[in-house]
């Protein structure tokens, strides 16, 4: 089980780098339109041990779509319209600097979020069922191909601790 201790960005700069990880969370946020750093909480909040609701989920999503709608998905545009762009790499990694910040930024609020709303309990740690009440908050029908999905990114999630 991951130390209760282990702040969030600690945990994911640890995740995201893990081999398959990253395609992985790029292919659910590119096929089911799921926010990756919710998903990234998840398999936190799995790992540690702490017990949540799809109401839990549901909470933390409404908290978190605003800065995704607003910021993260803009930067993300932004970023996406200027690769295209002839001879200008260095506006592109401009703008995804500035998508990472926000990101990063964005991961701290959200472990703080996480922890008032999902304390510390007892709980025996269970990475898939938070993965799978993240993407009912978000509206996702979790059908096989997705819990495949959800299913390997808590195994490697696991491997992390």
């Amino acid at each position: 089980m991951l130390d209760k201790d282990t702040a969030l960005a600690d945990y994911v700069s640890r995740l995201y780098p893990h081999p398959g990880v990253e395609p992985l969370l790029l292919r659910l946020q590119n096929e089911q339109e799921l926010d990756v750093l919710l998903l990234l909480a998840a398999c936190w909040l799995g790992c540690s041990g702490r017990a949540a609701a799809v109401a839990d989920w549901r909470a933390i999503y409404a908290w978190q779509a605003p800065w995704h709608q607003q910021v993260i998905l803009p930067l993300r545009a932004a970023r996406v319209a200027a690769r295209g762009l002839a001879g200008d790499t260095a506006l592109y990694s401009q703008l995804k600097e500035c998508e990472q910040a926000a990101e990063w930024f964005q991961l701290n609020r959200l472990e703080a979020e996480c922890l008032r709303l999902i304390p510390a309990g007892a709980a025996e740690p269970d990475c898939l069922q938070h993965l799978i009440s993240c993407c009912f908050a978000q509206g996702v029908v979790v059908n096989e191909e997705v819990r495949a999905q959800l299913q390997e990114l808590a195994g490697r999630a696991a491997e992390v601790l």
